[in-house]
């Protein structure tokens, strides 16, 4: 049994120093490798620690000791389902946060009510029955939610991910769930929790396989060289980097407003001279609002989130490249069928939405370009779709279109950021985005919000 809590402590290490602070869900799986290796060290003091001690001669602190294994052996009889249906509902993202609040305080009662049925003194005699009761619906509601969260799961990528963490957890728990709880309900000296340790070393070997072959639990080591100077550069040239996308974006526009302006004042036509200055503003407070958001050039994305309509969000965004379309000959159509509330960084999705509709406009050559933008309802969430008719983008080149600095543009001044930006924003909302593209017939850019990000009472279709 020792061995469960020694691995175990060395697994919590491993995702507790490997992973975001942000990470919800990996602080539920230490919770719940730790109440199972409290567990483990529990049944090892009376099993072997106390008795040897004893025989060394060490008496003064054994009943310390027997008083750590009585509440060490209840902490983890009842936080281990708890802290088991909190990763599942955290790491599938199936309930909203307000919701998933709420569950983290409702889902304790049960654990309050075992500390009234159960004896600790002399030794603690906790009553399997009424665990039980309680801790198999835990038990399976999470087994199911893992299995429906890598089942309904789109991305490729992230189904192999989430099938990884389903079969290195769920077997485990559920063998914990047979042995410790269900046939020490049926009989209380069973011995057959014993088999436990069997469950937790196939986990593990699992674990250690997956995070050296393809990944898992956001860990992988690679046994090729590290490149740890390319990855740092990366994160500390990241915020400056995007910020000088987004400023190229907007000084285009700004460039553009201006020749307007000058050529309406040249006709005495100041409304359209004036309309053309607010344009300028409107992307002048653009880059402002980026340029608040990137706090320092090392920090990862961080959402400033509010409810949205984002109907009205994608208006806008259509509404501010209206002008530079017309002047192109590009018409711009839109299939937006679902009223949905969403809540999100309003920022940082203006400016993906942006980035996407620019690229479009860029890729497109022909004498009668068009965009469509659609917002319609699917089967998970809420996806956006802009499509274009432009140039398309080579099939060799459609791997790499998410990697910071590459671009499809031989051009200077192009810095490869785009679609890079894009998919971390996105991907902070817990989202996906796609890429469909054919060359000589156009780009299909897709992104895609799960259900927990949309407000229920604003989805329809």
């Amino acid at each position: 049994m020792l061995f469960i809590f020694v691995f175990n402590l060395l697994f919590s290490i491993i995702l507790f120093v490997s992973q975001p602070k942000e990470n919800e869900a990996n602080r539920w799986m230490i919770a719940f490798a730790m109440s199972a290796g409290i567990g483990a060290l529990s049944e090892s003091l009376v099993s072997d620690i106390i008795p040897t001690l004893q025989k060394m001669g060490i008496i003064f602190i054994l009943p310390f000791l027997f008083q750590v294994h009585i509440y060490f052996q209840f902490l983890s009889e009842v936080i281990s389902p708890y802290a088991i249906l909190m990763y599942s509902i955290v790491y599938s993202k199936i309930v909203m946060v307000e919701i998933k609040r709420k569950l983290s305080y409702i889902l304790t009662i049960p654990m309050v009510v075992m500390v009234f049925v159960t004896d600790f003194y002399p030794d603690i005699a906790i009553n399997f029955k009424v665990l039980l009761v309680w801790a198999a619906p835990y038990f399976l509601i999470a087994s199911y939610i893992m299995f429906y969260t890598f089942r309904s799961e789109i991305n490729r990528y992230q189904k192999q991910n989430k099938f990884r963490v389903f079969i290195v957890l769920v077997p485990a728990w559920l063998g914990v769930f047979l042995f410790n709880y269900v046939f020490r309900a049926v009989n209380p000296y069973t011995e057959l929790f014993r088999f436990v340790p069997t469950f937790f070393f196939i986990a593990y070997m699992l674990f250690v396989v997956y995070i050296f072959l393809h990944g898992a639990f956001g860990i992988k080591v690679k046994i090729e060289q590290q490149h740890i100077l390319d990855k740092s550069m990366k994160i500390m040239s990241g915020g400056t980097a995007i910020l000088n996308h987004t400023i190229k974006n907007e000084v285009s526009k700004i460039k553009f407003f201006f020749n307007i302006a000058k050529d309406s004042i040249e006709k005495k036509d100041l409304n359209e001279a004036k309309n053309s200055i607010e344009s300028v503003f409107s992307a002048i407070e653009g880059i402002d609002n980026m340029v608040d958001r990137i706090r320092s050039k090392t920090e990862e994305i961080v959402l400033k989130e509010t409810s949205v309509k984002l109907e009205e969000l994608i208006r806008d965004c259509i509404d501010k490249i209206h002008p530079i379309c017309n002047s192109k000959g590009i018409e711009i159509k839109t299939q937006l069928k679902s009223d949905v509330t969403l809540h999100c960084d309003n920022v940082l999705l203006a400016e993906t939405i942006n980035n996407i509709l620019n690229n479009a406009i860029e890729a497109i050559i022909v004498p009668k370009g068009q965009i469509l933008v659609q917002l319609f309802k699917i089967k998970n969430g809420i996806s956006i779709e802009v499509s274009d008719n432009g140039i398309g983008i080579p099939k060799q080149e459609m791997k790499r279109i998410m990697e910071p600095f590459f671009s499809t543009k031989k051009n200077i001044k192009n810095h490869g950021l785009g679609l890079s930006f894009c998919y971390k924003a996105i991907r902070a909302h817990d989202g996906e985005i796609l890429v469909h593209s054919k060359k000589g017939k156009g780009t299909s850019v897709i992104i895609q919000f799960p259900k927990s990000r949309i407000n229920p009472t604003k989805l329809n279709a």
